[in-house]
């Protein structure tokens, strides 16, 4: 088995904060949806519903801030004038409101209702409050179509949700006062289109679904965990005093960890544990290909301690199927772009 070095130039750290250890490392990540992160150059018609003219806004300022390895991304496109050389497309949707709720109860709390000088309470009371909630949930539904052939490149659904509470004195307890007069804080304005809802927590749940929506259309750069094994599953390995001492050094020194599962792998190379953590210390290194093939083998070798024989040990299926994955979305990204991904194969 070839010996797998750590790289000097990526950026390794123990994670020794969590119970699972590992290594962080930092990589490029594709998105969900890679016909949305192929189309490059675009433009942003208004979308439709509450909240709309604000939302067109800020759906633009996230394309144009997308930057993936210190350069942006997109590339706002006039929407009549395209580039025919480039994949072109045009961002717009629909905003809705799925639930809106507004309650009001009231409460009993103590209070100073007197001082006698800065944080010096003199007299203590309980007095009434009555508190008005509201609760929003919005869902946008963005979609790209491709300029020139009309095709629907991208269209998900998002969520987002808001809450407010505000409350206000009625009166001290024991006292006289009213508690069924009107209160200011029930008398927001209506928000968008006549809604009920209120117009800044309209905004707040539709901030929310910004973010989730950068993820899937465009690459990022992300510090990903490569993941290592504290289970041996072979009795044989967890006898040896070494496996567990190269998990403890896992969430302390992980080039110093690597250095023994790579001693591990010599002595139990049919152990899936010790397999896939090599394969761990591959993906940290980003030796993509060397990590799916250490995966894929501790995956084979799992089969054996799984009860039916068929069913590969979950943490081994996770690891294989994400960095699957990702060499996948790496390979796209370099075609995307016409630039080498690193991602050397052996």
């Amino acid at each position: 088995m070839r010996k797998t070095v750590l790289a000097s130039a990526v950026s390794i750290a123990a994670l020794s904060a969590c119970s699972t250890p590992g290594i962080e490392y930092e990589t490029r990540l594709m998105p969900a949806n890679l016909d949305a992160a192929a189309t490059r150059n675009v433009a942003v018609e208004r979308f439709s519903g509450p909240g709309s003219r604000w939302y067109t806004r800020q759906f633009e300022s996230m394309l144009i801030n997308t930057v993936f390895d210190g350069q942006p991304w997109f590339s706002m496109a006039a929407y009549a004038d395209p580039d025919p050389k480039v994949q072109s497309g045009v961002y717009g949707g629909v905003i809705d409101i799925v639930d809106y709720e507004a309650w009001d109860d009231y409460r009993v709390v103590k209070k100073c209702i007197e001082w006698d000088g800065l944080f010096d309470c003199e007299t203590r009371a309980e007095v009434e409050e009555i508190c008005f909630h509201d609760s929003v949930q919005v869902a946008v539904t963005p979609r790209l179509i491709e300029l020139g052939t009309g095709d629907i490149l991208f269209n998900e659904t998002y969520y987002g949700d808001a809450s407010s509470s505000v409350c206000e004195e009625l009166g001290i307890v024991g006292e006289t006062y009213d508690r069924h007069r009107k209160s200011k804080h029930r008398h927001h304005d209506f928000g968008f289109l006549g809604l009920s809802a209120p117009r800044d927590l309209i905004i707040e749940a539709l901030s929310e679904t910004l973010s989730p929506i950068r993820r899937d259309i465009a690459p990022r750069n992300a510090i990903v965990k490569a993941e290592f094994i504290k289970e041996a599953y072979d009795p044989v390995v967890a006898a040896d005093l070494r496996f567990e001492q190269a998990v403890d050094l896992g969430l302390k020194n992980p080039v110093a960890s690597c250095t023994l599962w790579q001693s591990l792998a010599e002595a139990y190379p049919k152990s899936p544990a010790v397999i896939h953590n090599n394969g761990a210390c591959a993906e940290a290194s980003q030796q993509f290909g060397d990590a799916q093939a250490l995966y894929a083998q501790a995956a084979d070798l799992s089969l054996a301690f799984s009860g039916d024989g068929q069913t590969v040990a979950k943490p081994i299926r996770k690891a294989l199927e994400a960095i699957s994955s990702q060499r996948f979305g790496l390979e796209v990204l370099e075609d995307i772009t016409g630039e080498p991904t690193g991602d050397p194969v052996f």
